[in-house]
């Protein structure tokens, strides 16, 4: 029998994560990720002028993410039909610009339910969740660690009075709070001109618009601020967004990395759990083509054949 492999951490693969993190800590991560992110969610606008600098799979993850947790989120052909650009520039009026313009009110609403939901959570509700995931009682050395892996360690240099001076829930909420409202507040400005618009355009308008802002809020955010449409391999499709400097490398190293190399690289993230711990089953599931997988096509693993039977 083969004996069941060592799920228990050492010292040496703490180590390695924290090579990783310190490397390029967590947000410089995410921020290479940000732009694409948003474009494939924002429905791919001017493909052919738009350069993709990700690996496919990361698109692909992508794609999945629009499908869940956006899926609320409508596009803009299905929200606004314009009908005649140079009769809309010159309407005096509201009735006047329907008869240049097709809106969908409902669709409207859901992006503004989605805007307003977001804001809330940034606002109001992320201190409250640092507070009870006890992040203010975490002693100070192992905090700043936690925070140079996270933020950098220029970052934790120049902020060593507020780190030191203020419990950690206020000024990580506060960083929180100013990137979603700096990402939202565009939308949400403009809501009140929206409503005044509906209120002119017609009843139906302004119930549509309500009805959709409802939705909007109800289909993305849940009540403690999860995401909606959440799935079981949400997390290792994150690890696998954010390794992607390192999983390009594979891609285009000579000879092609395997499955099998993949999984050994990501053991030492497993067992201190960073990423879900995965068998080279589930791992090629997850990597297999779509609609099944994400599409990390890395080289197969060589099929296992019967040794020949020697001949009598």
């Amino acid at each position: 029998m083969v004996a069941a492999e060592n799920r228990s951490s050492t010292e040496a693969e703490w180590k390695i994560v924290e090579s990783f993190l310190y490397a390029k800590p967590l947000i410089e991560r995410f921020k290479s990720l940000e732009e694409e992110l948003k474009w494939v969610i924002l429905d791919r606008q001017n493909p052919d002028q738009h350069v993709k600098y990700l690996p496919d799979y990361c698109y692909n993850i992508f794609n999945l993410v629009r499908k869940t947790y956006f899926k609320a989120l409508p596009t803009v052909e299905e929200t606004v039909l314009l009908l005649d650009g140079d009769k809309l520039a010159t309407a005096k009026s509201v009735a006047e610009a329907k008869t240049a313009i097709r809106l969908d009110w409902k669709n409207l609403g859901r992006l503004l339910g989605m805007v307003v939901r977001s804001l809330r959570f940034a606002k109001l509700e992320v201190k409250d969740l640092l507070i009870d995931g006890g992040f203010d009682n975490v002693p100070v050395e192992k905090l700043e660690k936690l925070l140079v892996m996270v933020l950098g360690r220029q970052w934790v240099e120049e902020n060593q009075v507020k780190i030191m001076a203020e419990p950690p829930s206020k000024w990580v909420s506060e960083m929180f709070k100013q990137h979603i409202v700096q990402q939202a507040m565009g939308i949400r400005e403009k809501q009140p001109y929206y409503e005044s618009v509906a209120f002119e355009w017609g009843n139906q308008a302004m119930i549509d618009l309500s009805e959709g802002m409802a939705e909007g809020m109800g289909k993305f955010l849940g009540t403690n601020g999860e995401f909606m449409g959440e799935t079981t391999r949400a997390g290792i499709y994150l690890f696998l967004l954010l390794a992607w400097p390192e999983i390009k490398a594979m891609l285009e190293s000579e000879p092609k990395k395997t499955l099998s190399d993949l999984r050994e690289w990501m053991l030492p993230f497993m067992r201190t759990g960073m990423v879900t711990y995965l068998d080279i089953d589930v791992l090629r599931d997850v990597c297999a083509p779509p609609p099944q997988g994400i599409g990390l096509s890395l080289r197969p693993l060589k099929s296992r054949r019967k040794p020949p039977v020697a001949s009598a």
